[in-house]
């Protein structure tokens, strides 16, 4: 039986999961070594795998520390302490006192979105599963990685 050789995972929505099951070791040694000889030889791949193993190698040395008994209502007297008290005097006071942050991770992929896909014909398929399962879980990766941030600081 001759072998099947994959297109490039990261050029195919069919097998763009492959390379992240590759990277947590879950495929099978004979598609891992299919998928490993195409990783040679294509630097697309190659460049994509390294970035995800320095997510991996990330996650892998975080120390998550323990969480002490009072944590809730610690949590709640810094929320309660750092409330700027309402400002509806102008626009610019009001505009002043949001936090853009949580807000930065979403207008990102928007813009992201709006450059890959400018315009969808009227009558497109609805949005696969497992692409949208795809951007809920880079949305959740993003979310890791600011937390991971912020820890750090």
């Amino acid at each position: 039986m001759a072998e099947h050789t994959p297109r490039c995972p990261l050029q195919s929505e069919d097998h763009a999961q492959l390379l992240l099951s590759y990277c947590a070791r879950r495929l099978d040694p004979a598609r891992t070594a299919v998928l490993q000889r195409h990783i040679d030889l294509c630097p697309s791949c190659r460049a994509f795998l390294e970035s995800q193993q320095l997510v991996w190698d990330a996650l892998d040395s975080w120390n998550n520390s323990p969480i002490s008994r009072n944590f809730d209502t610690q949590l709640l007297q810094r929320i309660h302490d750092n409330r700027a008290p309402a400002r509806w005097l102008g626009a610019d006071s009001w505009l002043a006192a949001i936090s853009w942050k949580p807000a930065l991770p979403a207008a990102a992929i928007l813009a992201l979105w709006i450059i890959a896909y400018p315009t969808q014909p009227t009558s497109a398929p609805p949005l696969d599963t497992s692409q949208a399962e795809q951007v809920e879980r880079a949305l959740e990766d993003l979310d890791m990685l600011q937390q991971l941030r912020l820890n750090t600081k």
